[in-house]
């Protein structure tokens, strides 16, 4: 599939040395230079970045499938398998050549963490990368995303989600009662982002 191998083709214009430093450039990106902070302001701001960390963390261990710490060529070829997109040898070496920064053969947490990266203030490349994780969600391409769609490509990620779950995910979102996730709906779901599952999604967003 075309369209999510576009993982790795942007690039993020700062280089963070570490997932952290990722995590808190985003968040001084959202908050305004002039205005005074309150502790609970900033206490909130650096909660909302551990958790963004957190969240990462996790989403790179699902691709890390030996936890070793690193993505392997071998690991990012199985999760495209797993999506049932299989890369060819051509997409993983141009892939792999835009990702691995030092050369070593591997993706480092803090690689998948720039990678992660959006350029600040890019709202076009964000729609962009969401609409390339809706496509991968819209198996039979008509435009939505059902219960059993979600729980399926899930589960191909690795997480233990059942349709019954996928359907309480979209009572969530579901603005008009169909039982589906629209686009926009799904743009919700990815802001709410507070669940294992939604997780999953923001990690595909991000690399989509």
């Amino acid at each position: 599939m075309g369209k999510i191998r576009s993982l790795f083709r942007r690039r993020a214009s700062s280089k963070p040395s570490s997932p952290t430093t990722a995590s808190a450039s985003a968040a001084a990106a959202t908050a305004s230079p002039t205005s005074p902070r309150s502790p609970t302001a900033t206490a909130t701001a650096t909660a909302a970045a551990a958790a963004a960390e957190e969240e990462l963390e996790r989403v790179f261990r699902k691709f890390d499938s030996n936890g070793d710490g690193r993505i392997s060529r071998s690991e990012l070829a199985a999760i495209f398998e797993s999506l049932g997109h299989p890369a060819t040898e051509e997409e993983l070496e141009r892939m792999m050549s835009e990702a691995d920064a030092d050369g070593d053969g591997f993706i480092s947490l803090a690689e998948f963490a720039e990678l992660n990266a959006s350029a600040a203030g890019d709202a076009a490349a964000v729609e962009e990368d969401l609409r390339h994780a809706f496509s991968v969600f819209d198996l039979d391409r008509n435009g939505s995303i059902s219960a059993d769609e979600l729980a399926r490509v899930l589960r191909g990620l690795g997480e233990a989600a059942s349709v019954a779950q996928c359907r309480r995910m979209i009572d969530g979102v579901d603005r008009d009662g169909d039982g589906l996730v629209s686009f926009e709906e799904f743009k919700v779901m990815m802001a709410n982002g507070s669940s294992s599952a939604a997780a999953a999604i923001a990690g595909l967003a991000k690399i989509g």
